[in-house]
């Protein structure tokens, strides 16, 4: 075959695609969390707080949610880490009796790769206490004159059976305790009558610390993927990328269409491009009820035509 028109790989550093690592990169990082999740073997598509405050009146770069309910402290930088992104996420990560911290960089130091490493075999052995640590290099990637997208590589993770959270070491609400979480009762009328009706259609949810996942029958390992996140203060995420087959390597087609991404923009007031796109606090209301059902059918309805064709 001629490599004659064939596609150009390029690579790059992070400064060379993201002028501000604060103001680029880090809400490219929120919205990206999936690929991140893949690189550390977490799936962290479900949620993504940036900018989070702490008591001392710093900031936490960012604060993910695995699927399950345990969480992570993500600190990012340009270039090579320092010492002050390492034990500020450290700090952090205790604080908030997170299960881990991950630091994004674009170089590791060999120090830097020992101290983690260390701890990681301390949290082996003390798994209530300890701390796991992956170190993350981070470079940009692009097609020709596409666009960039991260590409993530983890340098140092912990021993596999540490990574491994059991369900009952994480606490979650009960559904009842879900529901006390809604601070407005119009919120939780639309989300309680969209789960049951969900529930009378054959399909499934589960809960997270402060979100409900609608989850349908769809081509994936387990046999189910996530059709949208519903939140106590009225947000609503949507996996797009999911659905484009990030997470499962098996896509949708159905919903990787512009004319489906530009409908669901119009719903839910997207701007095209986020990857797990996530409304405003509060978008769940009586008015989008019926148009958010209609919605979510919809995708499982596409999961479903997927699974019958064999794709």
């Amino acid at each position: 075959m001629s490599a004659v028109g064939m596609a150009k790989l390029q690579f790059a550093r992070l400064t060379e695609a993201w002028k501000g690592e604060a103001t680029d990169f880090t809400p490219l990082l929120v919205e990206q969390l999936d690929a991140l999740g893949d690189a550390i073997g977490i799936d962290l598509a479900s949620v993504g707080e940036s900018e989070v405050v702490t008591t001392g009146g710093r900031s936490i770069d960012i604060v993910a949610q695995s699927t399950e309910g345990f969480e992570l402290i993500v600190e990012n930088q340009y270039g090579r880490a320092d010492h002050d992104h390492l034990t500020r996420g450290l700090a952090y990560a205790v604080a908030r009796r997170a299960r881990g911290l991950v630091l994004v960089a674009e170089e590791h130091r060999d120090e830097f790769r020992a101290v983690a490493q260390y701890l990681n075999d301390l949290a082996e052995l003390d798994s209530e206490r300890g701390i796991a640590v992956w170190l993350v290099e981070a470079k940009a990637v692009r097609i020709d004159d596409g666009r960039w997208a991260p590409l993530f590589s983890a340098v140092v993770e912990p021993n596999s059976f540490t990574t491994a959270v059991r369900q009952e070491d994480v606490t979650l609400p009960t559904l009842d305790e879900f529901w006390k979480q809604f601070s407005s009762v119009t919120t939780r009328e639309v989300v309680q009558e969209l789960s049951e009706h969900w529930k009378k259609l054959g399909n499934r949810f589960r809960l997270g610390p402060n979100h409900m996942v609608l989850e349908a029958a769809g081509p994936s390992i387990n046999g189910y993927r996530t059709v949208v996140a519903l939140y106590s203060d009225g947000r609503v995420l949507v996996p797009f990328s999911s659905y484009e087959g990030q997470n499962s390597g098996i896509p949708i087609d159905e919903l990787a269409t512009e004319s489906f991404r530009n409908a669901a923009d119009g719903l839910f007031g997207f701007k095209g491009s986020e990857r797990q796109a996530r409304t405003a606090p509060g978008w769940i209301s009586p008015e989008h009820a019926v148009a958010l059902r209609d919605f979510c059918v919809q995708v499982a309805n596409a999961y479903g035509r997927t699974l019958g064709g064999g794709a």
